[in-house]
């Protein structure tokens, strides 16, 4: 894949992995080496369920860094960045791609995705699933993938469909099981660093001071920065510029933007005070980043 695609389309998505698809709603991969970014950071169009079958890898989901082994599954959304590094050569993925309205087509309830807890702003993208849980899933895997290459059936599409919505109901299954393990195990501080990091990543476009995250977690700054650090290694403020740097250096990536529309995008009042932030952030002015990043 070329390092120059930061915004993912969904035909784009189709063209590059699908095997078989719905148009440029829907599909679904074999086993394959999966969006090998050694570099730049990714947002895709669609919805992602993923599962590793084999080999290993590193997965950055909205700066937070987590390990891809067999069995894990990957729950990516449109507001995702992802980056997915160091995978070992044996390293494969199949995973099932759909648009929000393939899912709604038809369907009574339209916000059926959001009643979803694992495609929400503060869920958990990667979580680790028991060998069994995991045979599950490669299991609805394959019988979509049966179902899609039947290209004469009056109703493939409503049938495949309707087998997306059980996938869903089993990853639901699993990630309830996993979020309460979870949780059981998280410490105070644990448990204040991830509101801390869903709330930056709900709000960082609008506010880059720890004065409003720790008046919004009910906390002092020096408390959340003292937390933080000592959970992350980095400062609440420096989590902070992070968040506003990587969503800067994806916008930055497409060439159909502007520098000024990208800082009026990430809420800065205007290009010059953007570029300054941003230099001072990544040491590269944004125009110089942009060439380094289609280089």
């Amino acid at each position: 894949m070329s390092k120059k695609i930061a915004q993912l389309s969904f035909p784009k998505f189709v063209d590059l992995y699908a095997d078989k698809s719905i148009g440029t709603d829907f599909f679904i991969t074999e086993e394959k080496h999966l969006l090998a970014l050694s570099e730049y950071p990714y947002r895709s169009e669609g919805y992602i369920i993923g599962i590793c079958t084999r080999g290993t890898a590193k997965v950055e989901v909205n700066l937070q860094i987590y390990d891809a082994k067999p069995d894990a599954m990957l729950l990516a959304t449109p507001f995702h960045i992802l980056r997915i590094y160091d995978s070992s050569e044996d390293f494969l993925c199949r995973f099932v791609v759909f648009s929000k309205s393939f899912l709604a087509e038809n369907n009574i309830n339209s916000h059926f995705l959001e009643s979803f807890s694992f495609f929400k702003t503060a869920s958990t993208p990667v979580i680790y699933t028991e060998p069994e849980s995991g045979k599950v899933m490669r299991e609805v895997f394959e019988l979509i993938k049966q179902k899609l290459q039947r290209e004469e059936h009056p109703y493939r599409t409503e049938i495949c469909r309707s087998l997306l919505s059980t996938l869903l109901y089993e990853v639901a299954a699993v990630y309830e099981h996993e979020r309460v393990i979870i949780k059981n195990k998280q410490t105070r501080k644990q448990e204040l660093n991830m509101l801390f990091q869903n709330l930056v990543f709900r709000q960082y476009k609008e506010h880059r001071n720890v004065q409003y995250y720790a008046d919004e977690l009910c906390v002092s700054p020096k408390h959340l920065t003292e937390t933080i650090k000592e959970a992350t290694g980095k400062t609440a403020g420096e989590w902070i510029d992070d968040a506003v740097v990587l969503e800067a250096k994806v916008l930055l990536r497409s060439h159909e933007v502007s520098i000024a529309q990208v800082a009026d995008e990430i809420h800065f009042p205007d290009q010059s005070s953007f570029g300054k932030y941003f230099k001072k952030q990544t040491g590269f002015s944004p125009s110089e980043y942009r060439v380094k990043a289609s280089s």
